[in-house]
């Protein structure tokens, strides 16, 4: 019984998966309330069509083209964190000043958190590339903050079955719900291992970007204490930095 609901389980997921396969490269996170996608067919297609050409090109014109076309929030969301990405990462397109600069508008949309986080570090990293350590820094600091809010004891959750049976197509009225509910619990799984790869990679950013920059301990508690009026995130920040950071990851 335990291996059929883990098999059900499985092609639930896969299932839901397949129907956003489509949307599969998009980067700002943004979901319907059920999860759907929110980005209209065209969108997606001009999308990844601009993508591909990034790729063949070495240029984020394609992608800076479609700003003019798709002026939605969520779309000019999606399209300045790509923008950002690509400068931050594509091979022969990298730019650290026009990564910040992209990165910084996709900031100013209401992004979900673990997006968010994300573009702390990847602002971060395009900060430390330009050796704008203090900048570098906060960036890596607002990403801490962020993960410092989430409950994150007990190290490395597992991928467990459901209980209950799941089938992926019934006549039980109940099933639509397990599948939500299950679905629920992966997602929360899936950000805690998020947030805890995060988290290490931040710390150790941080510790990069104080030897790189010859950062006393005195500016980390300074960018602490700028970036948020809760007194008590000092502490808990800067015990992070002093605890080993253990790779959270089996």
């Amino acid at each position: 019984m335990m291996t059929t609901n883990i098999q059900t389980i499985a092609a639930v997921l896969v299932g839901t998966v397949l129907c956003f396969s489509t949307a599969s490269a998009l980067h700002s996170g943004f979901v319907g309330a059920n999860g759907e996608c929110i980005f209209t067919k065209d969108f997606i297609q001009d999308y990844e069509g601009a993508q591909t050409s990034v790729n063949t090109l070495k240029s984020a014109e394609p992608l800076l083209a479609l700003m003019t076309k798709y002026r939605k929030p969520a779309e000019q969301a999606e399209l300045e964190l790509s923008i950002g990405l690509v400068y931050n990462q594509c091979a022969g397109v990298v730019d650290p000043a026009k990564a910040v600069t992209h990165l910084s508008r996709a900031l100013e949309f209401n992004l979900p958190e673990r997006t968010y986080i994300e573009i702390c570090m990847w602002r971060g990293g395009s900060h430390e590339q330009l050796k704008n350590y203090p900048e570098a820094l906060r960036d890596y600091v607002r990403g801490l903050l962020a993960c410092s809010y989430r409950d994150l004891a007990g190290g490395w959750p597992e991928v467990l079955p459901s209980t209950v049976p799941i089938y992926v197509k019934s006549d039980d009225p109940e099933d639509p719900h397990r599948v939500k509910d299950y679905q629920r619990y992966r997602n929360a799984v899936d950000l805690k291992q998020l947030l805890l790869m995060q988290r290490y990679c931040l710390i150790e950013a941080v510790k990069r970007v104080q030897a790189g920059g010859a950062i006393a301990d005195k500016a980390l508690e300074k960018a602490v204490k700028e970036l948020t009026p809760d007194t008590s995130r000092y502490e808990i920040i800067t015990g992070l930095m002093k605890s080993e950071n253990k790779r959270p990851w089996p």
